[in-house]
């Protein structure tokens, strides 16, 4: 038996090497898992994998070491360093990456309308505020249907990633059993997963706002803003509770809810105006959605450049919920594979 230790912890690749025990998974299954576990062989033998990390001595393998059957040691006692995981995890990004392919790939199989479903939604729950709700709140401008489908589009993103991230590692339970990789890389790899959705509904959001009403503008220019804020929210929300979940499955339970009742607390049926000014840079804090989603309506529907006051203090919001998500989820991965 060669054992091979690097600079990346355990890496129990077992079933990466004996494919035997895949006869039993169904097919979808058994795609999702050669496709991770080639990602990780293949660095294997390119040598990308060995080193120097935590305490855990080693290095380069030696080209004529077995590689039939390999035993790491994975040094759970190591403390939190954030440099150390960012590393590991673009070591793993061929990782990140099949888990996102995989879960586009199944995401709409064997559907009729194919990735149409994500244009369905936005569109449709326009529909409903433009019936039931714009009125009831006083908003009866022209831009109205415009700044709202540009904030149901951002949201529409947000909380399917924020969904798919929270459920993604007991969705993987298998693989967490049985390979080592760094646990935030099927939650980045849900959220990267609807990046194409967003897209998509990004070029139609060029279509239709100015027949919504909507004013175009150079303003339109900095819309990838908003993008790259509400991306980095739903890391930050979807890190702590995909960890929670392996723990505690109240969470995924909890999770529908708590997504239902965070979009009637985010500006997207209505404008940040509603709120007394003295409370909106407070609400934008509490609530990250807030400074990307008004930041969407006010650029599309407006064809003005965000309130980067609100932008400033939901990312402010978002960095810290993502820096004490990450440091929850790597103090709670230790025993992950033996809970899940």
């Amino acid at each position: 038996m060669s054992v091979l230790s690097g600079p990346l912890g355990a890496l129990p690749l077992y079933p990466i090497l004996h494919l035997e025990d895949l006869r039993g998974y169904e097919r979808a299954g058994r795609r999702a898992l050669l496709d991770v576990a080639s990602s990780i062989a293949g660095r294997i033998r390119h040598g990308g994998l060995f080193g120097q990390r935590g305490g855990v001595s080693g290095g380069r393998a030696r080209p004529d070491a077995e590689l039939d059957l390999v035993e790491s040691v994975y040094d759970a006692s190591a403390g939190f360093d954030l440099r150390s995981s960012l590393q590991e995890l673009w070591a793993y990004r061929e990782v990140v990456w099949s888990f996102g392919m995989r879960r586009l790939r199944t995401r709409y199989k064997q559907a009729v309308f194919g990735i149409g479903w994500a244009v369905v939604q936005p569109l449709a729950f326009l529909a409903l505020f433009l019936v039931f709700l714009n009125r009831a709140i006083g908003e009866t401008g022209s831009t109205y249907a415009a700044g709202s489908y540009a904030a149901l589009v951002g949201w529409q993103f947000a909380s399917t990633a924020i969904s798919a991230a929270g459920s993604s590692l007991v969705s993987e339970s298998g693989m967490l059993r049985k390979v080592y990789f760094p646990r935030e890389a099927p939650v980045v790899g849900a959220v990267g997963a609807y990046l194409p959705d967003l897209a998509i509904n990004t070029v139609l959001l060029f279509v239709l706002v100015p027949i919504l009403g909507g004013t175009f503008g150079p303003a339109w220019l900095l819309f990838p803003i908003p993008y790259v804020q509400l991306t980095i929210t739903a890391l930050a929300i979807g890190l702590p509770l995909a960890a929670l979940a392996v723990y505690y499955r109240d969470f995924l339970y909890a999770l529908p809810i708590g997504i239902q009742l965070l979009l009637f607390a985010s500006p997207v049926a209505y404008p940040v105006d509603q709120i007394d000014a003295r409370w909106q840079h407070f609400y934008a804090f509490v609530n990250p959605m807030v400074g990307p989603l008004e930041g969407l309506r006010r650029i599309f529907g407006d064809a003005r450049p965000p309130d980067w006051s609100l932008l400033a203090a939901s990312a402010a919001s978002s960095i810290l919920v993502l820096l004490v998500g990450y440091r929850l989820l790597k103090a709670l991965d230790r025993r992950m594979a033996d809970v899940v």
